[in-house]
């Protein structure tokens, strides 16, 4: 009886083993659209696997399974500089990100920005921030580098229905 109690046991670990090799082994392909940006893109997953897909003409190959956005880094060149910015989330449309055997999976992010204005009043002050959402919905940071360096904080301008600047002044980080 142990001998078998073995036997069956020993075909039972045999059996997970190769489904798990099986589902290690099955890929995919994702490509990135940035709009034109150089794009990084981080993923990770429940297994502890994680990848790294980076924008270009061919799909990366990865492994096809269920993957969630950590990080994404975009670049572009402009007048021989190059801006940089950062999005940790919210991921909006990215949220989830499901790559299934032998098949491709076309992402859509970055630019064309939607910059949203976020007024806040608290008592008689008054705090004007923004957001800056991308093609998915996914939401980069207000910091922005240029040539690795932090940009100037961008200006804005209050004005009333005639066009007659009310305020005018420049953001603060922090």
């Amino acid at each position: 009886m142990k001998k078998k109690d073995i036997l069956i046991s020993l075909a039972i670990i045999a059996a997970s083993g190769l489904t798990l090799l099986y589902y290690s082994q099955r890929k995919g392909f994702v490509g990135i659209d940035a709009g034109g940006a150089e794009a990084l893109l981080h993923l990770s997953n429940s297994w502890i696997t994680s990848a790294i897909i980076a924008s270009g003409d061919e799909p990366a190959a990865i492994g096809a399974r269920i993957y969630r956005p950590q990080l994404l880094s975009l670049s572009m060149g402009q007048d021989g500089q190059t801006w940089r910015i950062e999005s940790y989330g919210p991921w909006s449309d990215l949220s989830i990100i499901k790559v299934r055997n032998n098949e491709a999976t076309a992402i859509r992010l970055g630019p064309p920005f939607l910059i949203i204005p976020e007024v806040k009043k608290n008592g008689s002050i008054i705090s004007i921030n923004y957001a800056i959402i991308g093609q998915a919905g996914e939401q980069y940071q207000n910091f922005i580098t240029k040539d690795n360096r932090d940009a100037t904080a961008a200006k804005i301008k209050i004005v009333d229905e005639a066009g007659n600047v009310l305020k005018s002044g420049i953001f603060t980080y922090g």
